[in-house]
């Protein structure tokens, strides 16, 4: 009798803790590893800055002739001068 009650104490709960347990794995989100992730971002900051020059030409604080640019500042798009 004693080993029978112990059973069910064991197993009280157990479709509960299961749930629980599979809601947790289906929650984390997949995302790629730590190298692939550092290769996408060098590879967006280089797209950028080679993407976003126009030839336009500005005029710099000091004088020089440089060019325009396209920037995402804030969460807008910006015209900005660059040096060429």
């Amino acid at each position: 009798m004693l080993a029978a009650a112990c059973e069910v104490d064991r197993h009280r709960g157990e479709e509960l803790r299961h749930a629980v347990q599979r809601s947790l794995l289906e929650g984390r989100a997949e995302r790629p590893s730590l190298r692939a992730r550092l290769a996408a971002a060098s590879l967006r900051v280089a797209r950028r800055e080679r993407h976003s020059m126009t030839s336009y030409a500005c005029r710099l604080p000091d004088g020089k002739i440089g060019r325009t640019a396209v920037v995402l500042v804030d969460g807008e798009w910006a015209l900005v001068c660059q040096v060429a």
